[in-house]
Parts: C-alpha cells; structure tokens; sequence
C-alpha cells in the first residue's frame, strides 16, 4: 500500500515537473536591439571640420510616449501601432538617440567637442540642436520612417539660427527587428549629415 502511495506521489511530482519545464520551454525569450552609430565616416560624407575649438550640443529632445518606451514600435496598419514586448531596446531609447547622433557628429565635423544632452557645466557649446521627434517607427520588412522638427541655436535658446524639417525614410532589408532598427540607424546617419552641412554653414557665415 505504501509503495502504491509513493509510485502516485512520484508520477505526480514528476508530472508537475513535466508541465513546468515545457511551460518553461514555450516561454519566448525577449530580444533586445540598439541603434548604431557611423562607424568611420567616409570621406565623401565629412565636412571641411569645425576643429576643437567650436563645441556642438546635441538635444534636448521631444519624443512622445508612444516611441519612448522599453519595446520598439512599429506600425501595422495606417492607425495601428504594434508594441512588441519581446523585442526591447537595450537601454532608453531617448538616450540611445542622442548618443548616436552626438557620435556621428563628431566624425562628420571631425571634431572631439560634440556632446549629447545633459552635458557637464563644463561644457559650452556654440551651437546647440533642439529635436522634437514627432514620428520614429515604420513597418516591419519594409520600411522605417523619422519625422522630425530640429532647431539649431546659439549659446543662447533665443538665438536661432536654423529651423528644419526632415522626413526620412529608409527601406528595410526584411521581415525582422534586426533589419528594421538597422534601418533606423541609417536614419539617423542621413539626418546627422543633414545637421551637419547646416552646421558647417552657419559657422561658414560666422
């Protein structure tokens, strides 16, 4: 009798070890992603190069709820948003943005004194680069989208020498979010170049 009561005892216990590790199993892993900077910039992407003496602040920024979040959004429909809580960014996606605009900068203006707001007191940019992100997702597999408002100051806020516009769109090599946040980083290559031409033609006209 007893020996009946521990077979049962250990087929159940065996049971509930079964469902949990096939529980386990069918569970998906979370993936996580970050944008890229450019790596080396080619030539024909450098501007002359305002030297170390002229300082670039990059931000604040404006990003709504929507995209400032762990998940990477995407679209599904003209008025769908999918927010997939297995592919996350790494970190924050409002610092991840600054961060790699701030980089690009730097290697397109050859210049060491480009810095991603907040920056130190120490810091004192000449020029400064306000964002306002009104969309940054797209379609998984075909293509990823930046609209984006960006003003360009001096020291001083009230001091504006730039104000853009920039809708870029970028194709997305296929149906993963490896491909898809690739292409948002080529985004943000495209509108680093387009800050930095503007740049280079204020302090031109300086």
């Amino acid at each position: 009798m007893k020996k009946a009561c521990l077979l049962k005892i250990g087929l159940a216990v065996c049971m509930v070890i079964f469902i949990l590790t096939g529980c386990r199993s069918a569970t998906t892993p979370i993936e996580f992603y970050a944008l890229t900077p450019l790596i080396g910039a080619p030539e024909a992407d450098k501007a002359t190069g305002l030297g170390d003496a002229v300082a670039v602040g990059v931000g604040p920024l404006q990003m709504p709820k929507i995209i400032d979040r762990p998940q990477i959004v995407s679209r599904t429909g003209l008025n769908r948003i999918n927010v997939d809580e297995f592919h996350r960014w790494a970190g924050s996606i409002y610092e991840d943005f600054l961060t790699v605009l701030a980089l690009n900068l730097s290697a397109l203006l050859q210049t060491n004194w480009v810095a991603a707001y907040p920056w130190e007191e120490y810091f004192d940019p000449d020029y400064r680069v306000y964002l306002e992100v009104n969309q940054f997702d797209g379609r998984l597999g075909e293509y990823a989208l930046l609209n984006i408002t960006w003003t360009v100051t001096g020291r001083q806020p009230g001091d504006i020498l730039r104000v853009r516009n920039s809708v870029i769109k970028e194709a997305v090599q296929s149906a993963d979010y490896e491909a898809f946040v690739a292409a948002e980083s080529r985004i943000l290559a495209a509108l680093s170049r387009e800050m930095a031409r503007e740049i280079m033609a204020i302090h031109a006209g300086n």
